[in-house]
């Protein structure tokens, strides 16, 4: 009886092993390579989603840029990732002429639904009141006045 419940334990705690405590830990440690491998002039993010330029370095701690004559300084630990602002700058500039050439296209059929929507709304006024003018519909009258109050 007992020997069996040491083997459940054993196996326990070989899958809380495996599943937790060794993923862990090879995250700490790439984590630990990374911020070993900073420098001067590298772009990161921290854990706070702050993007910036690394100005400079201490023992444990990072000075970020992150507007012109802005620094902020945090702990070396902070930094979720290095990025490269070269590949955003590339990806934008191609993302523009599409965009160009998408507006145009948009902003014509933009206009023909909304002159579509309006006919449609307009018809539906109608449909539910057939009696009433559209253009009533459109400009409400105001509320009547309340009645003095009697004494």
């Amino acid at each position: 009886m007992s020997f069996t419940i040491i083997i459940w334990i054993l196996v326990f705690f070989g899958i809380f092993y495996f599943l937790a405590i060794r993923p862990q830990r090879r995250q700490k440690q790439q984590h630990a390579e990374m911020t070993g491998m900073l420098k001067k002039g590298d772009e990161v993010v921290t854990i706070g989603g702050m993007f910036g330029t690394i100005s400079a370095i201490g023992d444990d701690w990072v000075e970020l840029e992150v507007a012109k004559r802005t620094r902020v300084r945090y702990l070396k630990r902070a930094i979720s990732s290095i990025t490269s602002i070269d590949e955003y700058d590339e990806e934008e500039e191609e993302d523009e002429y599409i965009e160009a050439a998408e507006e145009d296209v948009i902003e014509e059929a933009d206009e023909e639904v909304v002159v579509e929507a309006d006919e449609v709304v307009i018809e539906e006024a109608e449909e539910a009141a057939p009696d009433v003018d559209a253009t009533d519909a459109e400009t409400p009258d105001a509320p009547d006045a309340p009645e003095a109050p009697k004494a």
